[in-house]
């Protein structure tokens, strides 16, 4: 990865716009209080991708092309990374898309790194909240929720998935949790279910129309 203020130099001199627009989001970043870890903040902010491409007017910086932006434990990967900034320059969120994107950060000094995984997901710094949609999994110790859509409140610790309609054959995807014994060795476990089957009887065990009449005529037959 390639440090920011190499990464900023490395524009051409005569796109001052560009160059300036970049220097105060990054600054932004920078001073943003919103990550979990208090170390976060003080921690060099890294960026790289293959094309950047920054519309001033409306805050919005596109980064395209193995893109990955890290400050401390906070670490995004994805093909590609929209940040959109408001007047004052503070970043109002991210949207990463990838096969999968890819978000990971140490809440607090004691606690477990949490990465999470999404064809989507869009990350608010003021509230600390990842919005995961399309294949959606978070995992911290060994406990693992998966679903088409988790919300995950990083302030809060909370997540909340909802289960959709997107199977093969359109049965509607559930989510099954598992929690293990206290002291139990195993992971937490939050997994898409599809809704249990009926399963049809064997043909052996169905009487075929030929067996069911010579039985009834047998029932039938006079006794001497």
């Amino acid at each position: 990865m390639i440090p920011a203020k190499l990464f900023m130099s490395s524009l051409k001199k005569h796109r001052h716009g560009c160059f300036f627009a970049l220097a105060s989001l990054l600054a932004s970043l920078y001073s943003s209080q919103a990550f979990a870890l208090p170390t976060d903040k003080n921690e060099t902010i890294r960026g790289s991708a293959d094309k950047l491409t920054v519309d001033q007017k409306n805050g919005v910086a596109t980064y395209t092309g193995s893109v990955i932006i890290q400050q401390g434990t906070l670490v995004i990967s994805a093909d590609s990374i929209v940040i959109h900034t408001n007047a004052d320059n503070d970043v109002e969120k991210m949207v990463a898309q990838g096969a999968p994107a890819r978000f990971q950060q140490q809440p607090e000094q004691d606690q477990g790194l949490v990465t999470a995984a999404a064809k989507q997901i869009t990350y608010t710094p003021d509230n600390q909240r990842l919005l995961l949609i399309e294949d959606a999994s978070v995992e911290q110790n060994g406990a693992v929720m998966k679903g088409p859509r988790i919300d995950y409140d990083l302030v809060k610790e909370v997540m909340k998935a909802a289960g959709g309609t997107s199977s093969p054959d359109g049965n509607a995807e559930r989510i099954e949790i598992v929690i293990p014994p206290k002291g139990a060795k195993g992971d937490v476990a939050i997994e898409i279910k599809e809704p249990a089957k009926t399963a049809s009887p064997p043909e052996s065990a169905i009487p075929s129309s030929s067996a069911t009449s010579s039985a009834n005529a047998s029932t039938d037959a006079p006794t001497n």
